[in-house]
């Protein structure tokens, strides 16, 4: 017969509801012949059956949190909620991204609690400003920060950026899914910051194309210049009106537009002999790391193309994005899938995961402890190293 489990009926509730699941999901988790009233039973005070043992270790395994938290005597304090600043929030929370915003929180307290013990210096450039500075201020001061060098050919934008970001002691995770089966979709969410002194922590949704997931983390780089943690989806540039935003949002996307593609940067790639065409649109996006519409739009704002080179380019260029992703369907998918260790490395970020693996060895913390925190087995951290230091 198998062991019961004196679980708390009300903590066995709260985990499902806060990530999401469904009754009807938790009980077919548990087994085919599983009713959904089973499972309101073991949530009911006035419950007169109790879930196994290996019953309550399948739902904490669906619910992503410690088998321990369904014994406690009370509902325990959960990472407190990002402000949710996307203009479809009334769709709520995927349970995706619920759980991917517990994993970061949990990586970015330890690391803020672990720097701030070791009395490491406050970083001075996160909540330096307000939506009230100007815009050119603040982007110039990102700019400056981080010694960002856009426009060269050896340089792949998207990576200088990260790169430069982690050398300010800013941790950029990237992910497309909390696990096969738990997608996050690029459509209604791009990323978040935590605004944090001793640890600002920047997460972008990986599933986004390449010049998207650039505009998201500018943006979320504004987030932490101005001190305000959340949750972001309209960080890109379009030639849409942006006064429908979020007053944070919108601030943060106008501070992305100008860290970007500032006009002294811009304007060079634009003063060609002859007609203006896509291709020389097409060389500035690649150089500079956005889209050709985001250049587009950029340009018109600027005055440095007129009304109907615009509009006429924009029609071409979105018939040219339409057939690129044509020819992408049609590519045959590689069997495989991407390297696990460097897709965890993404996940935690290189900077995070060195600093773990140091105090690791330092004996500062417990394998436990580090291996929770990098989403890796002990046992491979060998196998791991290889792609750190690379």
């Amino acid at each position: 017969m198998s062991q019961k489990a004196n679980i708390n009926r009300e903590v066995l509730k709260w985990a499902r509801k806060t990530a999401r699941i469904t009754l009807e999901k938790a009980a077919a988790t548990i087994g085919k012949t599983c009713k959904v009233e089973r499972i309101k039973d073991w949530e009911s005070p006035d419950g007169t059956e109790w879930p196994s043992v290996k019953q309550v270790e399948k739902l904490a395994r669906l619910y992503r949190r410690p088998v321990d938290v369904f014994y406690l005597k009370y509902i325990p304090k959960d990472f407190p909620a990002l402000k949710d600043f996307r203009k479809n929030k009334d769709e709520g929370l995927s349970t995706a991204l619920i759980f991917m915003m517990r994993e970061i929180q949990e990586k970015q307290e330890w690391l803020s609690k672990f720097l701030a013990g070791n009395r490491e210096k406050k970083i001075e450039f996160v909540g330096k400003y307000t939506i009230k500075s100007p815009v050119e201020t603040v982007a110039k001061d990102i700019r400056k920060t981080l010694n960002i060098q856009p426009g060269k050919a050896d340089l792949k934008p998207l990576k200088h950026w990260i790169d430069q970001a982690e050398s300010k002691r800013i941790f950029v995770t990237l992910s497309s899914n909390f696990h096969t089966r738990l997608k996050l979709d690029s459509d209604t969410f791009k990323g978040f910051a935590i605004a944090d002194k001793y640890a600002p922590f920047i997460f972008i949704n990986a599933d986004d194309w390449d010049h998207g997931q650039l505009f998201s983390l500018v943006h979320e780089l504004a987030h932490i210049w101005i001190g305000v943690s959340g949750i972001s989806n309209d960080t890109g540039l379009t030639a849409e009106d942006p006064s429908g935003l979020h007053v944070v949002e919108k601030f943060c996307r106008l501070v992305a537009e100008e860290a970007l593609l500032p006009q002294t940067e811009l304007a060079p790639f634009l003063q060609v002999k002859g007609e203006l065409m896509l291709k020389h649109i097409a060389k500035a996006g690649r150089r500079l790391g956005v889209s050709n519409q985001a250049i587009l739009a950029r340009a018109f704002r600027l005055e440095l193309i007129n009304e109907e080179i615009f509009r006429n380019m924009m029609k071409e260029a979105d018939q040219a994005w339409k057939e690129f992703l044509i020819k992408e369907a049609k590519k045959p998918k590689s069997s495989g899938g991407p390297n696990y260790y460097i897709m965890q490395l993404r996940r935690s970020s290189r900077s995070f995961t060195n600093l773990v693996m140091d105090v690791y060895k330092s004996g500062k913390v417990n394998g436990e402890q580090a291996s929770r925190l990098l989403s890796v087995r002990e046992g491979n951290f060998a196998k791991y190293e290889k792609y750190i230091y690379k």
